[in-house]
């Protein structure tokens, strides 16, 4: 591994309180994520065609209001100091 990306590794599992080793298994498992994700879109468009830039769109507008009320029920949770619900 390139030595500014190792320092650059090391330096994000700090900021997030983790070791280096799970910090690193964390990206594998983000990356094998995404993977089965691009596979499952290719799949998905194999079969009904090309995912249009207005789904495409959608789609992102649907995520942005899910992580609004996530983000507000977080902070209702952390303002009344009790656990988030999911």
């Amino acid at each position: 591994m390139d030595d500014a990306l190792l320092a650059d590794a090391r330096a994000a599992a700090q900021a997030e309180g983790l070791t280096l080793s799970s910090w690193l298994a964390d990206a594998a498992a983000d990356r094998l994520r995404l993977k089965a994700l691009r596979e499952l879109v290719d799949e998905w468009e194999a079969e009904h065609g090309a995912i249009t830039m207005a789904e495409r769109e959608a789609v992102e507008r649907k995520v942005a209001q899910a992580r609004h009320v996530a983000l507000r029920r977080l902070a209702r949770a952390r303002a009344a100091d009790r656990p988030v619900a999911s």
